[in-house]
């Protein structure tokens, strides 16, 4: 019984070493991205009002609801993804927001 037990030990360290390896892929900022690119926003399309950072990931950084120049209504991103975001990388999503 105790080989089984340290077996099953050491697959749980193994799991939770895999968790946070995971964890480091799949942060805070990317999640905010890929729910931009899932709607649709794409990288240096700004000028057509459907840019991934001027119209989608800046807007939801500076809390910004609407983008007047903007063609695509903004993903729903919850806040504590965005201050996990802003806590990891604080000058992600400081750009400007919109084409104008």
């Amino acid at each position: 019984m105790k080989k089984i037990f340290l077996v099953f030990g050491v697959s749980l360290i193994l799991s939770a070493s895999a968790f946070a390896e995971g964890e480091k892929k799949h942060g805070p900022c990317k999640e905010i991205r890929e729910a931009c690119t899932k709607a649709g926003f794409k990288k240096g399309d700004w000028k057509n009002g459907d840019g991934l950072f001027r119209d989608c990931i800046n807007p939801i950084m500076q809390g910004v609801t609407t983008v007047p120049s903007g063609k695509l209504p903004l993903p729903s991103v919850d806040a504590a993804i965005v201050a996990a975001c802003k806590a990891k990388k604080p000058k992600f999503g400081e750009g400007k927001v919109g084409s104008k």
